[in-house]
């Protein structure tokens, strides 16, 4: 679906920022 290719888009751009990379759900995301 869209949102899960907008939730892959977001772990693709995390991955190559690294620990630049600080979004507000990736905590949620992480527990999840």
């Amino acid at each position: 679906s869209d949102r899960i290719a907008k939730y892959n888009q977001l772990l693709r751009i995390a991955e190559e920022l690294g620990d630049k990379a600080t979004y507000p759900g990736m905590a949620a995301f992480k527990r999840a």
